[in-house]
């Protein structure tokens, strides 16, 4: 049975097959779409007021999303000085649109 371009945009490659996005990683995605090319601290900041982010309570389970999806192609990761910044990719730019 096809999924709909919206319902497949909604699942991740893994190695065991397709997975439904985690809510951690519509947050985070969610989040770069509010503002994009941000650090992990600005990341954590915007969590705190999206609902949708509620688990999110450090710099570490921001970090451990965001290296998820930049595995995936969805976001991509800089180190600048001491500090990650985030972005979305083209595909997460797709994937974004759908939450």
């Amino acid at each position: 049975m096809k999924h709909s371009q919206k319902t497949s945009l909604l699942f991740i490659e893994t190695a065991a097959g397709n997975r439904p996005l985690t809510d951690m990683e519509k947050c985070f995605l969610t989040i770069l779409k509010i503002k994009n090319n941000i650090s992990s601290r600005q990341a954590l900041k915007l969590a705190r007021k999206i609902k949708l982010c509620a688990a999110c309570s450090d710099r570490s389970e921001v970090f451990t999303t965001g290296e998820k999806l930049s595995k995936k192609g969805l976001v991509e990761r800089r180190l600048i000085g001491k500090e990650y910044f985030w972005s979305l990719s083209k595909k997460g730019t797709l994937y974004s649109k759908q939450i």
